[in-house]
């Protein structure tokens, strides 16, 4: 009874089973995240709040990202499940007429200049791909030493333009979500897709 007084030292003494705690299955398991369209290697940079910041180093987080809004303007959205999504993919590296690097795998998902996707194994050298930053049709970049030479005094340029691509082996790629918009831009200055928009 409950007045009882069990005189033992442990609860096998008195042949009594400890309390089992049952670990009961979640009624919403967290679903999977969407399928990437990103392969971005380690090293790839994207255009954060808190400035360039390697993919790598974003594992795990959650992360204001550039992108273009619906209306065409510039704005954050958060980029989610970032994580590494292939561990030995062929990859390719791609060089823009700034003269900047980026290194990708070859399934990778680019906005073309023309507003479709292209994968980066797809590209060339002449290809165009859609921008971070443009400027109104007709902008001439000024003639002053601030500005690069290929483009002073020139009509801006509303694309990123390949200038060379060349196989660079295997490794590890990341790939993410951006909510609401699916799409970020590299520091490498082309818009790149993460997921297909719903």
């Amino acid at each position: 009874s409950a007045n009882d007084v069990l005189d033992c030292d442990s609860l096998s003494d008195c042949d009594i089973a400890p309390p089992r705690f049952l670990k009961m299955p979640s009624e919403n398991p967290k679903p999977p995240p969407p399928p990437t369209l990103s392969r971005l290697a380690g090293d790839s940079l994207i255009e954060t709040i808190d400035g360039p910041t390697e993919i790598v180093k974003l594992t795990g987080k959650v992360m204001p990202v550039t992108t273009r809004l619906d209306d065409g303007s510039m704005g954050f959205r958060m980029m989610i499940h970032i994580r590494e999504v292939e561990a030995d993919a062929e990859l390719v590296r791609l060089t823009n007429a700034d003269g900047q690097s980026l290194t990708v795998g070859v399934d990778h998902i680019f906005v073309a200049a023309d507003g479709t996707d292209v994968r980066a194994g797809d590209l060339q050298a002449g290809s165009l791909l859609e921008p971070g930053w443009s400027y109104p049709a007709g902008y001439e970049v000024p003639d002053a030493p601030e500005y690069a030479d290929h483009i002073r005094g020139k009509a801006f340029p509303n694309a990123v333009r390949i200038t060379a691509c060349s196989e660079a082996g295997r490794g590890p790629v990341y790939g993410a979500t951006v909510k609401q918009t699916a799409a970020y831009f590299l520091t490498f200055g082309a818009k790149s897709r993460a997921q297909i928009k719903n």
